[in-house]
């Protein structure tokens, strides 16, 4: 079956409505040898004549079907123009026939060189699309499997004039012949050229890629070394704060307050630099081995630290970990990672609703699933979701703050345990992201080189 959608169809056509002018020129030598076997100028003009009317008929279908775009349209004009090529073939194969029976010796040697460069042709320049080089090239195939019974008249040319024909044909066939060649040879260039292309794309590539690892490996040692000289000074900060928090007089309500605001923005900096650096891969090094983790004892360790803010928005929070689903290999550092990125997106965009934990094992899978019944995020805005340092949602949601790390902290972490992260939400219904990792998580070599 054809295939008019193809790219090697439509290549295949190309090449065969753009040949049209050399096609005529060697058919013309062609229509001439044929004249001089059958000493009938007529015969010979006339059967040009008609093989000229055909394929000018294939060259405006096959200009139909390169135009058109829709695959419907593709469709039915390129039915047209095959049925058209192979109409124009049987045209073409009749004169072969004739002549092998009525131009005696020399008729049929023009006739089989006739016969035999179509197929060349038919072979070589339209092997791209099989189906359409079978249609076209079946008339000439039978010709050539037919000459040999057709039994072989009286020559009607005079010595000269079969020789003429006979050198006609040999010229044809040349031409063909030379054409191949130099269409192979330009063929070949172009498949050496695009070779040696994207060899030189894959060196640079990869060069690429030695520059990009090893600033990467520059980055996390400079951020490594950096993590204690920025953590430091901000739990110097949240320390003082709390010593001047608690050693304020009653009557000191206000320097309370703004010991308070000191304390929570040193925290909010600190959680957003442990974010920053955990991204970016500085823990790695310290990350936790695969080890057996108690699910129940982390989620509700999670839970726990996130508990004061859930009160606080006036959410209800529920944890459900099923039969089965109490124990399981994995990094508790990277999957308690995942589980507090999902319950800290939770607990900041859902007021006055319920956050729902639960856990449970599918096809050796562990699958842990954060629900909320907060705004929901629309179905345009999912894709970017876990994109790092985006934000998605109006002012409103805007206006939570943030840096848009911590659902790209979580997919990376989830990624590095084997697993990943979706989620299903619907505006005003609210979100459910679904954390499933597998039993045989992979190891630390691993982990470390995804």
């Amino acid at each position: 079956m054809i295939q008019f959608e193809t790219a090697s169809m439509r290549a295949a056509a190309r090449a065969h409505v753009e040949s049209l002018k050399w096609r005529l020129a060697v058919w013309s030598v062609f229509a001439l040898g044929a004249a001089l076997a059958l000493s009938s100028f007529a015969a010979g003009a006339a059967w040009l004549l008609a093989v000229a009317l055909s394929m000018g008929f294939d060259a405006m279908l096959g200009s139909s079907y390169l135009n058109a775009r829709r695959a419907k349209e593709q469709r039915t004009s390129g039915a047209l123009f095959v049925w058209g090529c192979a109409f124009s073939a049987l045209v073409f194969s009749a004169m072969p026939l004739y002549l092998v029976a009525q131009g005696g010796g020399a008729g049929r040697v023009l006739g089989v060189l006739m016969a035999a460069s179509v197929f060349v042709r038919v072979l070589l320049f339209l092997s791209r699309a099989r189906g359409f080089m079978l249609i076209v090239g079946a008339p000439s195939v039978l010709c050539l499997l037919a000459m040999p019974f057709l039994p072989i008249e009286a020559a009607q040319s005079n010595p000269l004039q079969s020789a003429l024909a006979v050198g006609c044909g040999v010229l044809a066939f040349l031409a063909y012949v030379v054409r191949a060649t130099l269409y192979q040879n330009a063929m070949l260039e172009r498949v050496g050229a695009a070779h040696a292309q994207a060899k030189q794309e894959q060196q640079l590539a990869q060069a690429k890629c030695s520059e990009a690892e090893e600033a990467n490996r520059a980055k996390s040692e400079f951020l490594t070394v950096m993590t204690h000289e920025l953590r430091t000074p901000l739990n110097a900060v949240i320390g003082y704060a709390e010593i001047l928090r608690e050693d304020l007089g009653v009557g000191q309500s206000d320097s309370v307050a703004d010991a308070e605001r000191i304390e929570r923005s040193a925290r909010h900096l600190l959680g957003l630099i442990d974010r920053i650096l955990n991204y970016a891969g500085a823990d790695a090094a310290t990350a936790g081995a695969i080890r057996a983790v108690d699910v129940r004892a982390l989620l509700e360790v999670q839970v726990q630290s996130f508990l004061d803010d859930m009160n606080l928005a006036g959410n209800r929070v529920s944890l459900l970990v099923a039969p089965g689903a109490e124990q399981t290999l994995s990094d508790p550092v990277r999957l308690g990672a995942c589980v507090a990125a999902l319950l800290s997106n939770a607990a900041k965009f859902t007021k006055q609703g319920l956050i729902a934990v639960t856990a449970e094992r599918q096809d050796n899978h562990l699958v842990v699933s954060v629900s909320d019944t907060g705004p929901g995020i629309a179905e345009e805005e999912l894709p970017r979701l876990f994109a790092p340092f985006s934000q998605i949602g109006d002012v409103r949601t805007r206006a939570e703050g943030g840096v848009g790390l911590g659902l790209a902290i979580a997919r990376r972490s989830a990624n590095l345990l084997g697993g990943d992260i979706s989620v299903r939400s619907e505006l005003g219904r609210g979100s459910t992201f679904v954390i499933r990792l597998p039993d045989a998580p992979p190891t630390v070599a691993t982990a470390r080189a995804a």
